[in-house]
């Protein structure tokens, strides 16, 4: 892997596959996958009615970046052709296991989104969820979701959306203020704690563990106040201030990623306020997921195969 940037990509998210430590039972046995399966559609409830699995059957499938393979599997239960790609080993592994465990069948391959080794118009669908907004260039990522699609075929791609409320209030205003603060508590000692400092990854993922603000302190040390910057800043508050790669995109940037398909459909998914305060009613989750969610989902078609264009 000659990309020094991909070499940092792969090296956070090879640690472990992605939202293994969100389920407590030993993870690669069956019990693990039903709860993870379970835990998954439950606080991620945009899945199931914004991704149609049963639409695909006997159909060719393509997941780019894949996680546990929970969404995988959901494609081949319902009769797909499935193959997953993902960059980590880790991923890759986890995901073979699920298929196994439920009897499925599925092909498996280690690949880079922004090169990718498949052949032109292969699939008829390409779904990714929460992945090519950690790749250094997505444009060229999504070009090959382009060229891996057959005429006619659709692409369901989640990205993390730049207007919503977990971007500009908890990113951009409560993390950010919360570690400026950390560093001007510490001011007399950054030269000696810069000395002190351990090289290598200390694995955090999320951002539910106390040690992140550590960390997010120790990379202020080695990056200077540039670290603030929103177009840095946002690399290090979606997963962990470990992860190398993250962007957002607004509805007009995604757009442009996506100027090569015929038409281009979004819907904004994600709030999930029971996590901060129990007892919200439902209603209340669903609307503000729909207005000021995290999560962009585009729903994009590769022109011919009979598609008609849309009027105007």
């Amino acid at each position: 892997m000659a990309n020094p940037a991909l070499e940092k990509v792969h090296g956070f998210w090879n640690t472990e596959a992605c939202d293994t430590h969100v389920v407590q039972e030993a993870s690669g046995t069956a019990d693990f996958y039903e709860k993870f399966r379970e835990q998954r559609y439950r606080t991620q409830w945009h899945i199931p009615l914004l991704v149609p699995f049963s639409e695909f059957k006997g159909k060719r499938v393509l997941e780019i970046g894949i996680g546990n393979g929970a969404d995988g599997a959901m494609f081949a239960l319902n009769g797909a052709q499935y193959t997953g790609v993902d960059l980590t080993e880790a991923a890759l592994e986890a995901t073979r296991k699920h298929f196994e465990v439920l009897g499925l069948r599925g092909v498996f391959q280690k690949e880079n989104a922004e090169r990718l080794s498949l052949p032109d118009s292969a699939f008829d669908l390409v779904y990714s969820h929460g992945v090519l907004h950690h790749t250094p260039d997505t444009q060229r990522a999504i070009n090959e979701v382009w060229r891996v699609l057959k005429p006619g075929g659709r692409a369901i791609i989640m990205l993390y959306h730049k207007h919503s409320f977990n971007y500009f209030v908890r990113i951009m205003g409560y993390m950010r203020a919360r570690v400026l603060l950390s560093i001007l508590l510490r001011a007399g000692s950054w030269g000696r704690d810069l000395e002190q400092m351990k090289a290598g990854l200390i694995g955090v993922r999320g951002n539910q563990n106390r040690k992140i603000w550590e960390i997010h302190y120790q990379n202020f040390l080695k990056s200077g106040w540039s670290y603030l910057r929103a177009r840095n800043f946002i690399h290090h508050c979606t997963d962990g201030p470990e992860c190398p790669v993250a962007y957002a995109f607004s509805k007009s940037g995604a757009r442009k990623l996506f100027s090569r398909f015929r038409s281009v459909e979004m819907k904004v998914a994600h709030f999930p306020l029971k996590r901060y305060r129990q007892g919200l009613p439902f209603g209340l989750e669903k609307f503000l997921a729909a207005t000021m969610g995290w999560y962009l989902f585009i729903f994009a078609h590769k022109a011919g195969g009979g598609l008609q264009a849309p009027e105007g």
